[in-house]
């Protein structure tokens, strides 16, 4: 399989970046994966991907932060108690409908739901995208430990840009105008 993502085998899933979640997240990388995580989300809308937000048990950990929620208005946040995005019945049911099979995934935390979703995703079949940067640990070498098994165990882990630059494949278009300004 090739490493070169192409928009029309991939989805977004959107993991559990929640309000008590986030809150806890390390500090020095907060800010930046929100940000790199809202690129993705932009990427995905404006180049017709499909997205999938899954929260972890909302009641205890809050919804999905305003700044990506505002994003994602009419795209349903599925509910879920196991880590792994694929455990949950209704989520994975959501995936196989898109018939993608590249998932790239954004939020928190790297080193459990994150992790157990990507690697669910390689054991089932399907290729799995870690978007380095807009992926968050409450402590940073979990977050690093994490980025290096994935890579290891056959995910593939790239930058935001390097995701989005994938996607769009060339410049001059109508999406590479819209997304551009999200680079400066």
């Amino acid at each position: 399989m090739s490493a070169f993502l192409n928009r029309d085998e991939c989805l977004l899933m959107v993991v559990d970046i929640q309000e008590r979640l986030h809150a806890a997240m390390e500090e020095a990388h907060r800010d930046a994966y929100v940000k790199n995580g809202v690129i993705l989300v932009e990427s995905t809308r404006v180049l017709g991907m499909p997205l999938i937000v899954s929260e972890q048990y909302p009641r205890g950990l809050g919804k999905t932060i305003e700044e990506v929620a505002s994003r994602i208005e009419g795209i349903p946040r599925m509910e879920k108690l196991s880590f792994s995005c694929l455990r949950d019945e209704a989520i994975r049911n959501a995936f196989e409908e898109t018939g993608r099979r590249t998932a790239v995934l954004i939020g928190i935390e790297a080193h459990v739901c994150v992790m157990q979703t990507a690697l669910d995703l390689v054991d089932a079949g399907y290729r799995s995208v870690i978007a380095s940067d807009a992926v968050c640990s409450r402590r940073s070498h979990d977050r690093a430990a994490a980025l290096d098994a994935m890579a290891r165990l056959g995910v593939l882990v790239y930058p935001t840009e390097t995701i989005a630059f994938m996607l769009m494949e060339k410049a001059g278009t109508p999406e590479f105008k819209a997304l551009s300004p999200l680079f400066k």
